[in-house]
C-alpha cells in the first residue's frame, strides 16, 4: 500500500469519526431543546394555584 492510499484511509476514518461526533452533538442539542419545550409546556398546563405562589392576604392574624 502506497503512502497516498494509507493517508486516504486515515482521512476516511477521521471524517467518519468527525461525522459521528457532530451527530452526537446535534442529537444532544435537539434532545435538550425538546426537553426544555416539554418542561415549559408542562408548567403552562399546571393549574394557577400550583404554578403561582400563594398570595398572602393583607389581614394580619394576632395570637
Amino acid at each position: 500500500m502506497s503512502n497516498y492510499e494509507g493517508s486516504k484511509k486515515a482521512r476516511r476514518i477521521t471524517s467518519i469519526i468527525y461525522l459521528l461526533i457532530m451527530a452526537v452533538i446535534l442529537g444532544g442539542t435537539y434532545r435538550s431543546q425538546q426537553q426544555k419545550e416539554s418542561a415549559a409546556k408542562t408548567v403552562q398546563d399546571l393549574p394557577v394555584s400550583i404554578a403561582t405562589p400563594a398570595v398572602v392576604s393583607d389581614i394580619q392574624v394576632r395570637y
